[in-house]
Formats: structure tokens, sequence, C-alpha cells
């Protein structure tokens, strides 16, 4: 799939965010941010304008699909505002398209975004104000501050359950805070070097971040949040300048490393407190950011197991990069694809307010395929300035949608319970039918027998008579 992509002032994100429905890319725009949105199936050159959403009052610099709403964006700019868009299977993005939510609380630009991974409508954002902020986005209030760095934050990460988050500062340092308090639990050295280091939090708890060391080197390392006086496990990557955009997939627990101005994506497998280099995909493209396809959007039917949005600048397109596991069998791969995230979050954004942690709900692969097919609303409970009045306009109403499809569900609930009613009366009576044959096999048996008998009480009867 291709399509224009503009050339945007320098900042280190990833400038795509990727859902089963809708590819999304930071633009440039004269006198303002924009970004541009396209449904995942639309292929070849399109008009630029007609899918940018452009009301922002500076650049924008990060851009993130909400894991549990695919039609719901939120949008991070150089006023120091954060947005939230409501993007509409139907009608896509509109003239004059509006944010149904504006966020306002951090003093300078806002640079990052990341969104809870367990809570629904939880979202943190960074900023040059030095401070990580998390918000309800449903009312737009400030749910805690992160507020220790003394210089830029490069970038954050929620751990598995939303207690904690682990993020990078220009200061060298790699700090864990407690997410509902906003105090530091841990800190310790982080890269050698300013330049821009990332992080990821891995399911067993430890830290992989990507970066520089102090001979300037790009390099992975591995910390144990329990102890971060000393890193775990160093891996030289190269000797390149480019910064380094690392993507976990838990569910196999493997790294994706992508490189600003790369051409190659490369593998990596943990394991332990090991890093194990496993392979790269290389083009002759040099990439400005990569956008990672969620799970549920993959095609099982040909093994892939990650999918690479790779945006290239010179050629002004986004290039789709399937990953894949080459097999002859047809048949579902059951160790590619194990239980993964639900898209229904284990948390409400109360939930996690009022303190509360949880892991993100799992569900089997298969019944997870097509969960996003549903639009989900989103209500702005609390919302002002900009987002107010276009509430109603951008929302999505699907009250009579789920309860027609509740209806359909309650049938085919008893449907299931008839049919089941049904199997369990005729093994019963195919029980009694084995029963009854056991017995008539039994009283052949003995008839047989008793046969038997006779025939030999005749014969030797007749041998005594002559």
């Amino acid at each position: 799939s291709r399509w224009y992509q503009r050339r945007v002032r320098a900042h280190e994100q990833d400038f795509c965010s990727v859902n089963p429905k809708f590819v999304a890319v930071i633009a440039e725009q004269i006198g303002g941010g924009a970004f541009m949105v396209l449904k995942t199936d639309r292929i070849g050159g399109i008009d630029a304008g007609s899918c940018k959403i452009s009301k922002h009052n500076g650049a924008v610099y990060d851009i993130r699909w909400s894991p549990y709403n695919d039609n719901l964006i939120a949008s991070a700019c150089d006023d120091g505002l954060v947005r939230l868009w409501n993007i509409t299977d139907e009608r896509g993005v509109e003239p004059n398209h509006s944010p149904v939510q504006t966020i306002q609380g951090h003093q300078k630009r806002v640079g990052g975004l990341a969104w809870h991974p367990s809570a629904d409508n939880i979202l943190a954002s960074s900023s040059y104000d030095n401070t990580i902020r998390l918000w309800n986005a449903e009312t737009a209030q400030e749910v805690s501050s992160l507020s220790a760095f003394t210089n830029q934050i490069t970038d954050m990460c929620f751990f598995a359950d939303g207690s904690q988050m682990a993020a990078t500062c220009k200061d060298k340092k790699l700090r864990v805070f407690d997410t509902h308090t906003g105090e530091v639990a841990i800190e310790g050295p982080g890269h050698e070097n300013m330049k821009v280091s990332r992080v990821c939090t891995l399911k067993d708890g430890k830290i992989f971040s990507a970066g520089f060391s102090d001979m300037s080197s790009r390099c992975v390392r591995l910390y144990d949040p329990r102890n971060m006086s000393s890193k775990l496990m160093e891996l030289d990557v190269d000797s390149a300048t480019g910064s380094l955009f690392p993507y976990y997939d838990p569910d196999l627990n493997l790294i994706y490393l992508a490189g600003k101005g790369d051409a190659n994506i490369r593998f990596f497998e943990l394991s332990g407190d090991n890093i194990h280099y496993l392979n790269q995909y290389m083009s002759a493209d040099a990439q400005r950011g990569v956008g990672m396809m969620p799970k549920r959007g993959l095609d099982t039917s040909i093994n892939e197991i990650a999918r690479v949005y790779k945006l290239n600048v010179a050629k002004k397109l986004v290039s789709v990069v399937p990953l894949k596991v080459s097999r002859q069998s047809k048949t579902f791969a059951e160790d590619l694809y194990p239980d993964t995230a639900d898209y229904n979050a284990a948390l409400t954004a109360e939930d996690f307010i009022g303190g509360k942690n949880a892991l993100p709900k799992t569900v089997k692969f298969l019944d997870l395929l097509g969960a996003s097919a549903t639009s989900k609303g989103f209500s702005a409970a609390a919302a002002s300035g900009e987002g107010a009045a276009v509430e109603q306009t951008n929302g999505v109403d699907n009250s009579a949608e789920l309860a027609a499809l509740r209806k359909e569900i309650e049938n085919l609930k008893v449907a299931v319970s008839d049919k089941e009613a049904a199997l369990t009366a005729k093994d019963s009576t195919i029980s009694e039918l084995k029963e009854e044959n056991s017995s008539l096999k039994g009283q052949l048996k003995a008839t047989e027998e008793e046969i038997a008998e006779l025939q030999k009480n005749g014969i030797d009867g007749s041998a005594v008579s002559e």
C-alpha cells in the first residue's frame, strides 16, 4: 500500500500509527501541524487534502491510536495541547474535522504519547516542560504527574499492569515511576550519550533500552528494575547515527529494531537475561519512521507474525512489509499465535484512578480476529474549549446496533442451549440402546451355550442305548 507522505519537522518519534482499520502519518503544513488518516485497505496515490486533519496550532509530534478503540486517535502538538479525534468508519476524515476532546495542562510542547496497556481511556503525555502527565481522556482531567526529570524526556513506556512507567531522558538517567503517585520508584544510569534513547518494558518485568554508548555507537541493553545500578546485558548494533526504535512483541518475546535513516529492520529474541540477534529485513529504501500493526490485524493464513508500515520519505509513500514465517503446512500455527491481548480493557479509567492495576485481558488468537469490526463511541464527559462544541458531530451513536447485536447473541445462546439439550437426550437414548444391546448379547450367548449342552447330551444318550 502506498500513499503521499510529506516531510515533517525533526522530532524523534515514530511519525506513524496503525490499527486494523486505519493508517495515520504525521504531515507538514504551513501555519500549523497536521496528520493524515487513510483506511488500511486503500492502495495507490491519494489526494492528501482529502484525508488530512489540520486543526493544530503548531507542529504535530506524535500520534497514537487507542488500543481499545480503533476509531479514536490522540495527537501531541507544539502548542502544548493533546487532542483526541474520532474517525468514523463511514465518513473517515471530514472537512473541518474537529477534535472530540482537548487536553491542556502542559506548559510547553508535547512530544510523546502512550496509552495505558490495560485501562481504557488513560493516556500519558510527555512534554518539554520536563513532565509526564497521566490523563483521563474522557474528562480531560489530570490523574497524576511525573516530574523528577532535569532535561528533555525522550521516551516512556508503561509496565504490563500499568502500575509503573519507565522513562528515558537526556540527563542520561533511566527512571521507573509509580503511575498513581508520580513518585520515582527507582532510578539508575541510562545510556551515556545524550542522543535519544528509547525504552520498552517486558512481560517478565525487565526493561529493554535502545540508544548510544559513550563511544557513540548504537547499542541495546537489558535492565532489572530491582537493581538499576548496572545493566544485565549490552549488545552493540552498529556505528550509524540514526535513533533506534524498538517494538516489543510480548507473545513471542521478540524485539523488532528499526533505525531512523536505516533501510533494514532487525529481529531479536529475548531469553532470560540475554538478547539474541535472529535476522533482519533488508531493503534499498531508507525509513524515516515505522508503524506496527497490532496482532489482531495480522493474516494468519500466511503465518504473518508482524506487519510493518515503513515511511519512505524519498519516494513519498508508505510501504507495507509483512514479516512471515515460512511453513509448508496451511493449518493454523498455534505456536506462532498464542493467547494475546484482548480488544476489551481489563480496567475502566475510574478503576485505575481508584488505585487498581491489572494485566491486560488475554484471549485466544482466533477469537480476537475481527474484534474491531464494530465502531466504539467516545464520550467526552467534561470536554471544554474546541472539543465541546463538536462532541455530537464526530461521536458514534451505536446503541441501536449494539442492542441488535446483544439480541442476536441471546438468540444464538438459546439455539445453542436447545441443541445441547437435544444432544443430551440423544446421548441418553444411545446409552439405553447400548445397554439393551449388551443384555441381548448376554442372553444370546447363554442360549447358544444351552443349545450346545443339549446337543452334547443327546449324542451321548444314543451311544448308550446301542
